[in-house]
Formats: structure tokens, sequence, C-alpha cells
């Protein structure tokens, strides 16, 4: 029976800035596992964007696409995708407003057009950038979109966005990008899906994370975790602020609440 769900966060704070994972994380998560407890990803990220880091950690219980997509021990429970109405709407107004798009699904991603941003972007995030593919929305059913913007121009994007589309929720965690899902998806959405499976049950639950992104999380988990790197709203909401992503935050965090 698993004594207790713990929930990570990858860029900022399961991964370190170079985006990989510390060698006394990985040594902590095997820890965690061998102390009956269930380490789950939560990510923005969808499947095939995880399957190294699944190899690399041994983690195996995913909360993907911000929420979209829910696996237990590898198999695929929930999967949700947005209103391709929604999509197409959202893709007509970023074109028309002169921005390019991506568009991701479970099993890959497509770019409405190459630009300096996308390409700053997908070097940022150690990726090959997907390919030009603008009927992509209509053949695959989306978990979420990107909209590419300089940084000094994102928080005024997303404003005239969130305007435009109520409907949406809108994420300026990247110098390139603005990431947008559904507000009825979030991480916190996916983790009751998760934890609406029989098999967890009234177990305890953890979330370490650092980004605004990660805040829905509060809502849900019994005990939130900041990493010191994180934003000043997740520090604030935080139940306990470990150290950061470069120095051993999941191990310390881990260790406070005698997980490890």
């Amino acid at each position: 029976m698993t004594k207790a769900v713990v929930f990570f966060d990858l860029d900022g704070t399961l991964m370190q800035d170079d985006k990989t994972v510390a060698a006394d994380t990985l040594q902590a998560l095997a820890d965690l596992r061998a102390g009956g407890n269930l380490p789950v990803i939560a990510t923005g990220r969808d499947l095939w964007e995880l399957a190294a880091l699944r190899k690399t950690t041994g983690i195996n219980t995913l909360v993907a696409g911000n929420g979209a997509t829910i696996v237990l021990d590898g198999d695929v429970r929930v999967r949700q995708h947005i209103a391709p109405e929604l999509v197409a709407r959202v893709s007509a107004q970023a074109a028309a407003w002169g921005y390019a798009c991506a568009w991701y699904s479970e099993d890959g991603a497509a770019l409405s057009a190459v630009n300096a941003l996308t390409r700053g972007n997908y070097e940022d995030v150690h990726q090959v950038a997907p390919p030009v593919d603008p009927g992509y929305p209509e053949r695959h059913g989306l978990t979420r979109m990107l909209i590419f913007v300089a940084d000094n121009d994102a928080e005024a994007l997303k404003a005239r966005f969130a305007a435009a589309f109520p409907e949406l929720a809108f994420y300026h965690d990247s110098p390139f990008d603005i990431d947008l899902i559904e507000r009825r998806l979030s991480k916190a959405s996916g983790i009751r899906s998760l934890l609406a499976q029989p098999e967890l049950a009234g177990v305890t639950t953890y979330a370490f994370g650092d980004g605004d992104n990660d805040l829905p999380m509060r809502t849900v988990v019994d005990q939130l975790v900041a990493m010191g790197n994180a934003s000043p709203a997740m520090l604030d909401a935080a139940d306990f602020v470990t150290a950061d992503n470069m120095h051993g935050g999941i191990v310390a965090g881990l260790r406070h609440y005698g997980l490890i």
C-alpha cells in the first residue's frame, strides 16, 4: 500500500538548470520508493517529452500536459484535450497579431512558423524544434499551446489573450513564450484525477514546485513545498521552503518531512 504520493514539477524543481537530474536527487527518489511512497512527475510537458526522463528517474506515474494526461504506473487512466474550435480561434488570433505558436499533443508537436523566438525556446529547453505543420491541430487532440513572444512583451500579450479568451489560463515562465491551457485543466485537476484512482484513496500528499503554474497544487495536496528559487507567489503559498534546485532542494525537502 502506498504511504504517500509526492508530486514533482520539472524545470527549476526536479531538474537542475542544465535540465539534468542531480545524482543525489536520483538517489533520493530511489529511497522515496523504497519507503513505500509514490513519486509523480507533475508537469506541463507531454508524454513524448518525458520518455528519457522516465528512464532516468524511474518515475512512471505522471500528471502530464498540465493535467491533460494522467498515467498511473505506466497505464494512461485519463485523457482530456482542448476543444478543437477553441484551438482554431486562438491560432487564428495569434496569426492575426503576428505571433508564431506551437501545438502540443501527447505524442508530438508542431509549429505554425519558425523565428528567432522559436529557435531560442527549443535551445533553452534542450529540444529539437518541432516541424512547421499548419494542419497539425486538425489531426491531433491538443493538450496545450505556446505563443512565442519576447520576454518584455509577454505580460501585455498575456493580458490581451486573457481578455479575448477568458476560458484559458496563461502562464509566463519562459523568456520566449507564454503557455496556455484550458482553465478546466491544471496540475490541480490532474492531481485530483490521479488521486481519484482507487489505489491511492486516502494517501498523504506532497508537491514540490517553483513556478506560478504550480500554485494550483496548493488546493489539492496536504503539503506544498517551494524550491528556494521559486516565484514570489509560490514562496508565499508554500508550507515549507526548501533549498534551490541547484543545491539539494529535493533531498532537503524530503528529509524535512521524513520521507527519506
